[in-house]
């Protein structure tokens, strides 16, 4: 493992079951709630990807962090998100040729989360 990757994420969620429905449905994300976490929904975004969880609060800050997730194409991304009670914060906005683009938005907990891709899709 390369060293200072990261290795574990943990998100603030005011509802796990929502939480599962959003990144699954958007991301296509395996979220898996287990007994013996109570509290934790624990997810995988691939397999040599990083891995996390959704952790129960009532308490979430926003502004501190920003989590961003690659995508081949921000547009679809930014419709599902939508289409699943998510909210667009920043729209697809191009960093530079060399970077690519990405946007900002609101899961349907109200996490505000990154999207990245290097590629400009149609």
């Amino acid at each position: 493992m390369k060293n200072h990757s990261f290795v574990h994420i943990e998100l603030p969620a005011k509802d796990l079951e929502k939480a599962k429905e959003f990144y699954e449905s958007v991301f296509e994300w395996e979220v898996v709630i287990q007994t013996g976490f109570d509290g934790y929904a624990f997810f995988k975004e691939s397999e040599d990807g990083i891995g996390g969880a959704f952790q129960k609060s009532d308490k979430i800050i926003n502004g501190e962090v920003t989590l961003y997730i690659s995508t081949d194409d921000i547009d679809l991304s930014l419709e599902k998100i939508e289409g699943n009670d998510g909210e667009i914060v920043k729209k697809k906005t191009q960093i530079s040729d060399e970077l690519g683009f990405y946007a900002l938005f609101k899961d349907n907990t109200g996490n505000l989360m990154g999207l990245w891709s290097k590629t400009r899709t149609i």
